[in-house]
């Protein structure tokens, strides 16, 4: 079987992990954050043909590159409908709405529940808490999951932001990620990479609670 490829984009002033993932000449974006370019360039450069970005939730610094992205490369657009609300608030409340020029752009919304991606499974994980809508992206064949900004190397997310909740996303960890096999790989919106027994056995957050 040919594996998935996963490349990391850290991208905007918030060093943001965006990525690309590819297979036989077809690709995905897991988020897209503000200023792409090296994102678009290098789709362009491999000759790969976007099928779909998912977007694990809609804070600017993860959605900022959408427009950008599909104005060179169309391709549909999935995320959970329950981050909309981001999209008219203003920034000083939390979000997005003087940002309407970039981040106007048509989506499909998504649940939880299987897909087939790249000829792959792919399953869509319900992870609320940083935001309501929050998803997280798992490929059972190669191994990872992508969580946006719900677990990153021994920290999690922030949950001060509009109608974020610590329970939520501490629940969300323990019953959809720690349930993963612990060799899972976690690719996060920022920092490094970890696995999911790394941060069952180091993460302060779960470990002394």
């Amino acid at each position: 079987m040919v594996k998935l490829t996963v490349e990391t984009f850290i991208l905007g002033p918030q060093e943001t992990n965006c990525y690309l993932l590819s297979r036989e000449g077809r690709a995905v974006v897991v988020d897209a954050g503000i200023e792409p370019k090296r994102l678009v360039e290098r789709i362009s450069a491999l000759g790969l043909t976007l099928e779909a970005v998912y977007l694990t939730h809609f804070h600017m610094d993860h959605i900022g590159g959408v427009k950008e992205l599909l104005e060179v490369h169309p391709a549909p657009v999935f995320a959970s409908a329950g981050d909309e609300f981001l999209r008219e608030l203003s920034f000083e409340a939390g979000g997005n709405r003087e940002f309407a020029p970039f981040i106007d752009f048509p989506y499909t919304a998504i649940g939880p529940g299987k897909r087939t991606v790249l000829g792959q499974p792919m399953l869509v994980l319900d992870t609320p808490g940083h935001t309501p809508g929050s998803l997280s992206y798992f490929f059972p064949a190669a191994g990872c999951v992508f969580t946006g900004d719900l677990i990153f190397m021994i920290a999690v997310g922030r949950t001060d932001l509009p109608r974020g909740s610590s329970s939520d996303l501490l629940g969300s960890v323990r019953s959809r990620i720690f349930g993963l096999p612990g060799e899972t790989r976690i690719y996060s919106g920022h920092g490094p990479m970890t696995t999911v027994c790394h941060e069952q056995a180091n993460n302060p957050h779960f470990i002394f609670s």
